[in-house]
């Protein structure tokens, strides 16, 4: 039996894009700190405090994403296991620029944000790692986890939360967008790839929008990614994505 095809098929079971779903339900109730509210959510988003205490500001983070991901995570896959912050079984450089990021025998481990495992006989073996980011962050951000999700031999997920998109959230002619960053890190580190039979699954999260959309990424996908980022076409708002085997949902 072909290992890899095993752990790939049992982390394709894990309903990722379901568990983000959940989560963002969960996510358009809660309350803030700053305004109060009655919501039934224990967790709250907290403020933060600017400009030496005059400026009050509503903090959303990717930690209430991570968090409510593992409390749903728990509930649909009890007898799967989890770490966080797993250091990597790949060595990697990643330095403070873009241009420094790169697979390295002599660097260092770095760190998932998340990773499952399956238990067989008392050995735990990994079988997804997870990558959890917050606003269109840098290409730098972007770009390491990118790398670490492509050369780790497991499948992979990347979610990412904004709190609002417009038009050109996503793409747009400057390279500032999303899938700009997502299209250059791909590019860039593509012959990084381990394991043909593995998948990358891109979810983006609008939380102001109650709006999801994902898409799962083979290693044949990497010939056609100007067309999967939409790098050379127009981009439509995020309720409006549709080709390229993106899909969209909207909760209530």
């Amino acid at each position: 039996m072909n290992v890899n095809k095993s752990h790939s098929s049992r982390s394709r079971m894990l309903d990722v894009v379901q568990i983000s779903k959940n989560v963002l339900i969960r996510l358009s109730v809660m309350d803030f700190e700053k305004c109060g509210g009655v919501s039934t959510e224990q967790l709250i988003f907290p403020k933060k405090i600017q400009a030496k205490g005059t400026k009050h500001k509503d903090r959303i983070s990717e930690q209430e994403l991570r968090l409510l991901f593992i409390e749903e995570f728990k509930k649909t896959n009890p007898e799967l296991f989890y770490s966080i912050e797993t250091p990597t079984v790949d060595k990697f450089s990643l330095g403070k620029s873009y241009e420094s990021i790169k697979s390295n025998i002599e660097g260092q481990s770095a760190s998932l944000d998340m990773c499952i495992f399956e238990r067989v006989a008392n050995v735990y073996t990994r079988i997804l790692n997870l990558e959890f980011k917050h606003k269109n962050t840098s290409i730098k951000n972007i770009g390491k986890d990118v790398l670490k999700l492509i050369h780790e031999n497991q499948n992979g997920a990347f979610i990412l939360l904004l709190e609002n998109t417009d038009k050109g959230t996503l793409c747009n002619l400057k390279e500032t967008g999303v899938f700009n960053k997502f299209y250059k890190s791909f590019s860039d580190f593509q012959l990084n790839w381990r394991n043909n039979d593995k998948s990358i699954q891109l979810i983006i999260i609008s939380l102001k929008q109650k709006t999801i959309i994902h898409r799962e990424l083979n290693k044949q996908d990497l010939t056609n990614l100007k067309a999967i980022f939409f790098i050379e076409s127009d981009c439509c708002y995020i309720k409006e994505m549709k080709g390229n085997c993106w899909q969209t949902e909207t909760i209530k």
